[in-house]
Order: C-alpha cells, then structure tokens, then sequence
C-alpha cells in the first residue's frame, strides 16, 4: 500500500471495476464475507478502535460511492469510519445463519466488521465483510490485515495508526499498458462471446431467506491432493473446477446430457500481470473467466480433470482475464449509465432464458496476517482457528460455490435461496462436490 500523502477527504475517481461491481446488484449482492472462529474472545475496546484505525489508514474502508456527471467516485470525510458492531447469540453460533450484512455502497461504509460472541463457551466469530464495488477477495484480506495489525498494535500499547492516509491509483492501466491493441482485441473479441448455456436446479419464486451449505477437507488431505496434482501436471484449482463440474452434472440429472459445450465460471486475480508490489492493493482486480467442456467428459473424475487441465493451459496460454478487463473499460468509457444498462440488461435474460452458468470462485489462501489477532480479552492469548470466504450471493438461476483454504484446511461454502432453491438440492451438490474432491486423483 502506497505511504504517500493523500487528501483524506474529496472525491477520488472509481475504476471500470468499481462501477461493475456496485451496478452487479442488479444481478446478485456483491458482499464479499471474510468468517473467522477465534479460540477466545476479543477485546471488544481494542477491536471497535483498530477498524477505525484502518478506515484511516485506508479511506475506501469509510467511504461512500456517488455518481456525478455519468462517472463513479469514492468520497470519504475526516469523521467517517467502517461500521463495527457486537452481536450476542444464544447458545451456540450456527455457521449457516450468521448476522451477515448487505453493504450497500451508495451509502457506506464499504467495511463494517460484527463480532459474535455467543452465550454458551465457545469462542467469538469476527465477520470482516467488504462490497466488491471497493475491493476483491484479496483487497478484503488486505484489509483485515489492516484491522489484525492495528489491533496488536493497540493491545501492545502502540498508537493504532502506522501510515498515513492514503489513496490508491484504482485503474487498470498497468496492466493494459504491457499489452498492444493488436494483442488485446483479439482476447477480448475471444472473452466477450460467453454464452449462458444452462443453470442450476430453481423454482420460480422469491429468493427467501439466503443460507449456507458448508463443507471442509481437511489439511492433511489436502496436501495430498496437491502433490498428487503436482506429479500428474495439474493444480488445486484445476482439481475444485473438474469436481463442481462433475457434481453439477450429476444433480442435473442427464438434463443437459446432449449439450456440446457448458460454461462454468471461475475468477481469476489480474495481479498476475502486475508487479509483487501492489499485491497488498485494496482494490478491485478480480474478473470472472469461462471454462466450457462438454458434458461427455464429466461423468467420471479421471475425464473430467484431464479436460479441465487441457483447457485452463488454453486459457493461461491466451492470456486470460485481459479480454474481460479490456471490455468493461471501453464499457465505462460510456459512462456509468452504460455500465447500468448493460447489467440491466443481463439481469432481464437471465429472468427471461432461465439460464445462468454455474460460478466457482477459489481465493486460494487466505494470508496468515489477515488472522493475525493473537490478543484476547485481558491480553489472554487468542488464535483463529478457521477462516473462510463467503459471500450472500444466490440469484436463481444462477448458483455459486467459494472456496478458500485457511492453514491448510480447505472450505467450500454454497450460499442459496431457501425459497427458491430445493436444499435437497443443494445438499446433492455439496456431497458430489466433496466426494469428487476427494475421488483417488486421476483415476481413469
């Protein structure tokens, strides 16, 4: 994060991203959840004055998102801070019905920060939670970092605050400047002819109530699976892609059987193509990708992995996520009434056609520092035990999986409409899901 001087107040311009991400509600709410379980409990003083510390340490923390003259800005004030607040739950706290929030950005802030402290002996829960329109699943582990680093600060008896106020350059440019139009057009002529060729299981209702499914693999276990990934030449990733695939065709029960091709979606981080000093960005510099396969290739673990590798070695070849990056800049360049409109208008297809790929994000580790609280009350030590990504998403006829992998162990969380969704369903998928996983690794 850049230690220059910076106003701390004033409008600060939104990036293509930016506007994407806050005009996606149309489509889904992009609350990004960071879910951490503490062995003990927090000092609720020292915790309450650590989040406003990185609201000033990071203003886009405290921030609110306007629209003027059909551009996007951020606009944070000396007095404004991230939200922060304590929940008392009795008994213990059920992980698929956490008090998660739904931020909207036009009125701020873009991090509020709940502790859960339950009555019974179990430890508190923190939820950092984050709208994309600010940040990715990244710049949210960034910022949780911020918090962790100015609570230790503070229960050490240091001044919570370590750098000054800063504001980060939100654009693209950086990556694009290393690349010719003659490169980039083909890539993003390529990117932006994703078709939504299916969707999950849904009834035609109101969402309802939105709950989690949840499932772990364990550290051990995990380890495995990337050294037998590493031997054969494939990734984790590639691993969690060829499994929800596999379990997504299995729930849909032969439905799509007959199809050539079917889109899944996954997401990639852009900062592969930047410097290893803006890795710590608070930013947005996600974008989703399309893998299609065809269904004959997904019965079985052992086809579908082979598949999956072949296909995602394509895609790293082509320079994935360039396209993507290319196309909702020159959507901007038409204003946010443009990005609107277009998100408008998938929003009204997906309610006409039914269709909506499948969407698997996997953040990969979530860093030791974003957990890295280590005081509890009365400076008794405090440890984060588990840690996981998770979001409210759930749009029929749209279904998301998140995956995240907190000291070795892996969780899977499907968030979904108790309405609209059939739990037996969901509940199919994250069996199959788990099962294919966990399936001896490339067994033909």
């Amino acid at each position: 994060m850049s230690n220059s001087p910076s106003r701390h107040s004033g409008k600060h311009p939104a990036s293509a991203f930016d506007v994407a991400n806050v005009h996606f509600s149309t489509i889904y709410d992009p609350t990004l959840h960071l879910v951490m379980q503490a062995d003990g409990a927090f000092d609720v003083c020292a915790l309450e004055a650590a989040v406003a510390a990185a609201g000033t340490m990071a203003p886009i923390l405290a921030s609110h998102y306007g629209e003027e003259d059909d551009r996007g800005y951020w606009q944070s004030g000396m007095g404004d801070k991230p939200a922060f607040s304590v929940h008392k739950i009795e008994g213990p706290i059920d992980p698929n019905f956490l008090p998660l929030v739904s931020i909207d950005p036009f009125t701020g802030p873009q991090m509020d920060v709940r502790l859960c402290r339950s009555t019974g002996e179990e430890g508190d829960v923190l939820i950092i939670s984050a709208h994309h329109g600010a940040m990715d699943a990244n710049g949210l582990f960034q910022a949780a970092a911020l918090c962790a680093d100015a609570y230790r600060r503070i229960c050490s008896g240091k001044p919570p605050v370590f750098q000054g106020p800063s504001w980060e350059y939100r654009g693209t440019d950086a990556i694009l400047s290393g690349f010719s139009a003659e490169e980039l057009d083909p890539i993003c002529e390529r990117e932006s002819a994703c078709t939504e060729d299916w969707s999950f299981p849904y009834r035609d209702r109101p969402c309802g109530k939105v709950v989690w499914e949840l499932f772990a693999i364990g550290a051990d276990t995990v380890t495995s699976l990337r050294a037998a990934g590493k031997e054969s030449g494939v990734t984790l990733n590639d691993r969690i892609l060829a499994a929800y695939f596999c379990a997504l065709i299995q729930v849909c029960d032969k439905r799509y059987a007959e199809s050539n091709s079917l889109g899944v979606l996954g997401a990639m981080d852009l900062r592969r193509y930047l410097p290893d000093a803006l890795s710590r960005s608070i930013c947005n510099l996600s974008v989703a990708y399309t893998l299609s396969l065809s269904p004959a290739c997904c019965g079985e673990m052992g086809s579908a992995l082979t598949a999956v590798s072949e296909a995602m070695r394509e895609l790293k070849n082509g320079r994935f996520g360039l396209g993507s990056t290319v196309f909702y800049e020159r959507l901007y360049a038409g204003g946010t009434g443009a990005v609107k409109a277009f998100m408008d208008g998938l929003a009204e297809e997906y309610r006409l056609t039914g269709k909506k790929n499948p969407f698997v994000s996997n953040v990969g580790e979530i860093p030791a520092v974003s957990a890295a609280f280590r005081h509890g009350m009365d400076d008794m030590p405090l440890e984060i035990t588990t840690a996981y990504l998770t979001t409210r998403e759930a749009y029929p006829p749209g279904i998301g999986v998140y995956v995240s992998t907190y000291r070795g162990k892996m969780i899977v969380t499907i968030p979904f409409c108790t309405d609209a969704h059939t739990p037996e369903d969901i509940r199919a998928l994250a069996d199959a899901m788990q099962r294919f996983l966990l399936e001896e690794p490339l067994k033909q």
